[in-house]
């Protein structure tokens, strides 16, 4: 992503942020301007460092959790098929399943803080993760497993060897996708049992019928992501070297 389309891509955004508000003349889309100013109103004060820095956290550590429980189950199910006639059944009843819902249940087992909302951020992803990797795992050539044997290869150095360097690629893009969900459960449980988060500001925001803020709350989730997203891309140029001209 080069700076100019990002560049033009912001500037796309503002205008049709103000052609809305023009269209729609209601406090409830106020300016972007107006929001802008509030930003750095906001960016004077210490909460706002709370709420942002606590939300990323949050969202990061979800996320790295699920890795460690997606990638894994991803493998063993689609290397292994006596594996994957178990754990494929349960992927695929357990995905639909409304996760979200299971907050109160989090909370009564992991306690009102950081921890419940970390482990239903990291459940609700672990799922499409751990489809993703499996598909990849499927993907792979059958050479590379025949080239394994006959260069008997251990376990261990066909899994570093070939099996990880073969489904990086899905591990990203599954993280890509994985974040946006990662911030909109986010926002959802930020607003149960939070002193500090950009959803608990977003919907206080609200509350209080302060949209100019609601909104810089919501631009700041918004930066906090496209900042994840930026990482995620400079993660995957420093593992998948090879990919660089995609």
């Amino acid at each position: 992503m080069n700076r100019s389309g990002t560049v033009k891509g912001l500037i796309l955004i503002i205008l049709l942020w103000y052609a809305a508000a023009l269209l729609v003349r209601s406090p409830i889309v106020p300016y972007p301007h107006l929001v802008g100013t509030r930003i750095i109103e906001e960016a004077a004060r210490r909460p706002i460092y709370l709420h942002t820095v606590l939300s990323l956290y949050r969202a990061v550590m979800g996320m790295l959790l699920a890795i460690a429980a997606a990638v894994p189950l991803g493998i063993a199910a689609g290397s292994k098929p006596a594996l994957g006639d178990v754990i494929n059944p349960l992927l695929y009843m357990g995905y639909p399943v409304p996760k979200i819902a299971f907050l109160p249940v989090f909370m009564v087992l992991f306690g009102i803080g950081d921890a419940a909302k970390i482990i239903l951020i990291a459940v609700i992803i672990c799922f499409p993760m751990a489809i993703s990797v499996r598909d990849g795992v499927n993907e792979l050539s059958a050479g590379f497993t025949d080239l394994a044997k006959a260069f008997h290869l251990s376990s261990r150095a066909y899994l570093k060897e070939i099996l990880l360097p073969g489904i990086l690629p899905r591990i990203f893009s599954s993280l890509r996708i994985s974040l946006g969900i990662s911030l909109s459960v986010l926002f959802f449980s930020e607003n149960f049992a939070a002193s500090y988060g950009l959803g608990l500001f977003i919907m206080n925001s609200w509350i209080m019928a302060d949209y100019i803020s609601m909104y810089s709350g919501i631009v700041i989730l918004g930066l906090v992501g496209f900042f994840l997203y930026r990482v995620i891309d400079m993660l995957e140029k420093l593992c998948i070297p090879w990919a660089r001209g995609r």
